[in-house]
């Protein structure tokens, strides 16, 4: 079932381990870096990395992937 934009999606969650963070396969085919996610609007809620717009996490990501992508800071 697609998730639908507000529904919260956990996409990975912080390890006490040698790893710092697990994916959970919810995220975006391909998306591989958490610093990517968060740059696309995914956000930390305690030890969870969070979207509640996969939907736009994944158009995003697939903009960002055409290496089109720039991040306005303003």
């Amino acid at each position: 079932m697609a998730a639908r934009e507000g529904t919260r999606v956990l996409l990975a969650r912080r390890e006490k381990s040698m790893v710092p963070y697990k994916w959970t396969g919810e995220e975006p085919q391909g998306l591989d870096d958490v610093e990517t996610a968060e740059n696309l609007g995914a956000t930390w809620e305690g030890d969870e990395l969070v979207t509640y717009d996969l939907p736009g996490l994944e158009g995003l990501f697939e903009y960002y992937k055409g290496n089109d992508y720039l991040i306005d800071n303003d």
